[in-house]
């Protein structure tokens, strides 16, 4: 039975339980709880219509309202670890900016707009073009439906891996009021107000039925991390405030228009970027930093000796190396692990605002003869994102006193050594212009190891058509698709300064793509009405542009030319599907699915004139979707095998000297996996959800790394290269109700999410003196997270309800990293972790 209209929600009997489920499934949507303690069904819209998810014939999760409040999910960074197969990571330095994977696929570096993303992001229906400010909060979500595997025929480009589709509360029609404020450690506060105002006039009368909601919701607190440098912010604050307003009119009951306006912004100090380790100096990995910086200190303490010496290498040169060493020694003492304060020359802040507007026409046309049912449908998305990002990737502070003296970067002090060396050993004399260029260098820009001062900004237009329609036999999608963006990138960052200069990396980027597509379920009638057929189609065609725009500028030793040029490049795809779905019995489906998706082209924006072939793959999968024990035990697997050839990979290199993020094609690959829910309500009152994937293989072929020297000399690297993603994750959910009182319901609830070490990238390579590098993994450990809930709910108050909610993640503290950096030849290694454990207390009123 389909819901009025297009509106999603769960069915949920008149039970005052009305437990959410909290179950991650893979190939099924989350139940809730009916009465006797039979698990209900979920209505998803993965195909472009009303559906239910046991019957729907793809691996899908679906997290409803009660759910996301549950696992305090506010936005797609929070989906991470929590749902099978799903991993990710979010920049480092980059606030709002998450990569999100999927049964292996890698997304990439989020803040890199030249970058599409391998997981389609849908907010209200509009695609989201880029990963990049992506992760902001929404002030009221519904619902989350996560889409797994190749998504390419109704889901378009970009979503090798899978799709995400968030979607706001519409309004009700009716006024109602809901409120929630949150307190806890560490200063937190978060405040969430959304209201429903009362509906004016009447469908199919006048101008119709017009309803309208507002929300909106800020998250405050202070940092998780002290920074120790004089007048920095704490890293890893928070200050987020996101806006919404939704309109429904309702002309006539069979034409209506929504229209959802969201605004987000943040404005915090990012997480620490702690060092736990150095990379070698030398290519084949046998002279440390620290020991190459020790033989430096004691070569300048003779340089010191020698009569009318440099007066600088005392005063200046020989105390910085003093400062350097104990800096490097200090951040490997320390090591791995959560760390409670740092340093930031730079104190590391994003600053980001996001504006989007969707408008949904709907004209639910009714019988058209052959056609059966039809409803047209229109979905039109314009956003902007604006991101600054600023300060330190690293916790060394390498800030000179009032003389000059710092804990500059090893490569200053290594250059520095080379410079007087050829003085002294060739000239005779301990002073030359080289060493006063890089003094001059030093005063003028410091000697520190990273500064990150980036601007990004991107808008984007699309517009959908559907026309979606059902006959006894046929239920089919039929559409076009439109997309454009615009993307403005300015980078002015600096690495090892002064070596590198101030240097500026500008472009602009466009796109220019268009889609059609059709999906088609028949069911022919045969096997006792059980068998139903599903193929799917769409063609895509889009051009890429990209304006170069490297600006001049100086080092201690010359200039850097200006560099300028123009490319553009056309891509084009088609993408399918096709599933045979057999009704086993009236509890038992089961499925078999290829799919095919793409990820597109393009140009590395961050290297000069460079360009990135498109991504593909394909699919196959076996699933099951059951139901046993009068429906109160849930049995949900999947078993999936794919290729996928060209994949993009993205990767930190030191191109000219600065840290950059750049795309390569890295070949083939050939993995399987699978995944298996249960869910079971073993009592009226307790349901229990558990749920585990794993994902096997990494690269079967991937590019040799080469070096620059004549003849080059090429590391394999097919051997070495790895998955970043976990391979074993579990799921755990319990949730209980306690107790009925005449004051109100004490209900539990309790998840646990594991997942095992992983590969931070596909590969760490760099060219040291011309030769080639692989430097070795930093691989993230495995974690285990705990977070609960403690309600006393349906408190009557008033005309409303009242809940008081006790509060905790991760709480265990589990210590665990979430990204690493290699720096390559810029010489660190550095890691951001998770939070700590934290706790509070809510209050929430319902009216």
């Amino acid at each position: 039975m389909l819901l009025p209209k297009y509106r999603l929600q769960t069915y949920l009997a008149p039970n005052p339980l009305a437990l959410a489920i909290s179950l991650l499934a893979a190939p099924a949507a989350l139940p809730a709880l009916a009465q006797g303690g039979a698990l209900e069904e979920v209505v998803v819209t993965a195909q472009k219509r009303e559906q239910s998810s046991q019957e729907t014939p793809i691996s899908i999760s679906a997290l409803s309202a009660s759910n996301i409040e549950n696992r305090a999910i506010r936005n797609t960074e929070d989906l991470i670890g929590q749902l099978p197969g799903v991993a990710g990571f979010s920049a480092p330095g980059s606030r709002g900016a998450t990569s999100l994977a999927m049964r292996g696929v890698a997304g990439g570096n989020p803040a890199n707009l030249s970058l599409d993303p391998s997981v389609g992001m849908y907010l209200d229906g509009v695609y989201i073009g880029k990963a990049n400010g992506s992760a902001m909060d929404v002030a009221e979500i519904e619902r989350i439906e996560v889409l797994r595997g190749p998504q390419g025929t109704l889901y378009g480009r970009n979503s090798t891996a899978g799709a995400v589709n968030v979607i706001t509360r519409k309004p009700s029609g009716e006024f109602g009021l809901r409120a929630t404020a949150k307190a806890g450690n560490y200063n937190f506060r978060e405040f969430k107000l959304n209201m429903d105002l009362p509906s004016v006039g009447t469908s199919g009368e006048g101008l119709g039925e017009l309803s309208a909601s507002v929300g909106y919701q800020t998250r405050l607190r202070d940092g998780l991390y002290d920074n120790n440098s004089p007048g920095g912010d704490d890293f890893d604050e928070l200050d987020r405030q996101s806006w919404r307003a939704a309109i429904n009119w309702n002309i006539t009951d069979s034409f209506y228009v929504d229209y959802v306006y969201d605004h987000s912004e943040l404005d915090e100090a990012g997480a620490l970027q702690q060092v736990v380790g150095f990379t070698p100096v030398d290519a084949a990995g046998n002279v440390s930093r620290i020991a190459a910086l020790q033989g430096t200190l004691a070569a300048a303490q003779g340089m010191a000796n020698i009569p009318g010496a440099d007066p600088r290498i005392s005063s200046r040169w020989i105390p910085s190396l003093q400062q350097t060493i104990a800096a490097y020694q200090n951040a490997l003492e320390r090591g791995e692990g959560r760390a409670d304060d740092g340093l930031a020359d730079f104190t590391p802040r994003s600053d980001n605002t996001v504006d989007g507007h969707s408008l949904t026409l709907t004209w639910e046309a009714g019988d058209l003869g052959a056609l059966g049912d039809v409803t047209f449908k229109s979905i039109t998305g314009y956003r902007e994102v604006e991101t600054n990002v600023f300060g330190d990737i690293e916790d060394l502070d390498s800030r000179l006193d009032s003389n000059g003296v710092g804990a500059y970067s090893d490569l200053v002090q290594l250059t520095m050594a080379q410079i007087y060396g050829a003085e002294i050993g060739f000239l005779g004399a301990p002073v030359g212009a080289f060493a006063g260029m890089l003094w001059d260098g030093i005063d003028n820009l410091g000697a520190f190891h990273t500064k990150q001062n980036t601007f990004t900004g991107y808008e984007q237009f699309s517009e959908e058509l559907q026309m979606i329609g059902s006959t006894d036999r046929l239920e089919y999608v039929l559409g076009a698709y439109y997309f454009e963006d615009e993307g403005e990138y300015r980078r002015n960052a600096i690495f090892a300064a002064p070596l590198n200069g101030a240097g500026a990396q500008y472009y602009d980027n466009a796109t220019d793509a268009w889609a059609g597509f059709a999906h088609a379920t028949w069911t022919p009638g045969w096997l006792d009405e059980r068998l139903s057929l599903t193929a799917g189609l769409r063609y895509t065609e889009e051009e890429k542009e990209i304006d170069y725009d490297y600006k001049e500028f100086a080092t201690p030793f010359g200039f850097n030319p200006a560099r300028a040029v123009s490319r553009a490049e056309s891509f084009s795809n088609t993408s399918g599907t096709f599933t045979v779905a057999f009704q086993a019995t009236e509890d038992i489906n089961t499925f078999i699915r290829y799919s095919t998706g793409y990820r597109s082209g393009g140009f590395n924006g961050e290297i000069f004139d460079n360009g990135f072939d498109e991504e593909t793959i394909e699919q196959l999968e076996l699933g099951i979707k059951s139901d046993w024990w009068d429906r109160r035990l849930r049995i949900n697997g999947s078993l999936y095998t794919y290729t996928y050839d060209d994949l993009q990979v993205s990767q930190i290199k030191t191109e000219g000297g600065a840290a950059t993020s750049v795309i390569t094609n890295s070949g083939k690959a050939d993995r399987w996996g699978g995944e298996l829910e249960l869910l079971v309500s073993p009592l009226e009152d307790l349901v229990l959800g558990l749920s585990y994937s794993y994902i096997h293989g990494n690269y079967d072929k991937f590019p040799a790394v080469c070096g620059t020297n004549e003849p080059a000399t090429c590391l394999p690297a097919d051997d070495l290269a790895k998955r970043g993603s976990p391979s074993n994750q579990l799921n755990f959910t319990a949730d209980y109700l306690f107790a009925r009182t005449h004051f109100g319901d004490i209900t539990g609830y309790v998840q646990a999410n594991w997942q095992d070490a992983w590969y931070e990238s596909a590969l760490w390579t760099a060219v040291v003196g011309g030769e080639p590098v692989i430097s070795p993994h930093q691989i993230m450990d495995e974690r285990t997270v705990v977070d609960a809930r403690l309600n006393l709910e349906n408190i009557p108050l008033g005309n409303g309800s009242l809940r008081i909610t006790a509060w905790g993640r991760n709480l265990t503290d589990d210590d665990y990293p979430t990204f690493s950096i290699n720096f390559g030849t810029l010489g660190l290694i550095s890691e951001q972790y998770g939070q700590p454990r934290t706790y509070g207390l809510e209050v929430s009123y319902q009216y």
